[in-house]
């Protein structure tokens, strides 16, 4: 990436977030396709991962270093365990994933649902361990009504959920795939489920579109009942344990290197997914030592 010639990049940048929020949709769409098609000219990096329709995998091999796009420094490691590297990763100088992500994310406002494909696909290759790239790639098939690639990137997407409202989100992604297969049992565990995890108002209005269609109240479901109903319909019961062992270890690196700040955001993941009290008098410790380094 020749960043020399991109150096106007983030000052281009910061005229699409203007423009954006004036509400001009259409006029930031187009400056934010201009960015990235520079980008793309002064490109030849090879990208972290590769896709098809559906399917994510590690570029593959040709000698040079790989090259990904961060959000958070904890995506380097769960990226090393998920996609096992053959040679050096190294980031890139400018967030292209997130501008990818961001285009993909304006074309499904503007309804523009190809472009907005294409896009998500881009930000996955820049970062394979994205969630919210797999999500707004999902939102594209289910607007497009593309139901086996949806359920597809929905799975992918599973092994990122490492938070309660992530993991809300995948079981109403299931929910959602389940109404349109006529599979109402699935459906409402999923998202009673989902409800579990974190309430939303969506969940609770497709319980209750179901109610009326079916013209039969919700069953009150024990928990075993529930994950007996997931497990027959091949849907994930809980986060991934691998992934929410990563981030933890994350943590524990970042609290060797004394990067209290970045071990607090690991383990602060884990603890909302967890609920562990030993984590809960591990982050109280840390804001105290954070709070007293800044006073």
């Amino acid at each position: 990436m020749d960043i020399k010639k991109l150096a106007d990049v983030k000052d281009r940048f910061a005229d699409y977030e203007k423009i954006f929020n004036s509400g001009d949709y259409d006029k930031a769409a187009d400056i934010l396709s201009a960015i990235l098609e520079r980008i793309e000219e002064c490109t030849d990096e090879r990208k972290a991962g590769t896709m098809d329709d559906t399917f994510v995998k590690k570029s593959d091999m040709d000698g040079r270093p790989i090259y990904i796009s961060l959000n958070h420094v904890m995506e380097y490691y769960v990226y090393a365990c998920y996609f096992e590297p053959e040679t050096d990763v190294l980031c890139t100088e400018l967030p292209v994933g997130e501008y990818y992500r961001t285009y993909g994310s304006l074309c499904l406002k503007l309804s523009k649902f190809r472009r907005a494909e294409d896009a998500f696909k881009k930000a996955i290759c820049w970062n394979p361990v994205d969630l919210d790239s797999y999500l707004g790639l999902a939102e594209c098939y289910k607007n497009l009504n593309m139901l086996s690639r949806y359920l597809d990137v929905t799975k992918q997407a599973y092994r990122f959920c490492c938070s309660r409202a992530t993991m809300a989100r995948y079981y109403r992604n299931m929910g959602f795939y389940y109404v349109a297969r006529y599979n109402t049992e699935a459906a409402r565990v999923c998202y009673t489920y989902s409800n579990i995890y974190y309430k939303t108002d969506n969940a609770d209005n497709e319980l209750k579109y179901l109610e009326q269609a079916l013209n039969d109240k919700t069953p009150e479901y024990s928990v075993k009942q529930m994950q007996e109903i997931l497990d027959k319909n091949e849907v994930e019961p809980g986060p991934d344990s691998k992934t929410i062992g990563i981030i933890y270890r994350v943590g524990e690196l970042m609290m060797n290197d004394k990067d209290y700040r970045l071990a607090r955001d690991c383990f602060s993941i884990v603890y909302d997914i967890t609920q562990e009290a030993q984590l809960k008098t591990l982050l109280d410790e840390l804001d105290k030592d954070l709070e007293d380094n800044n006073a």
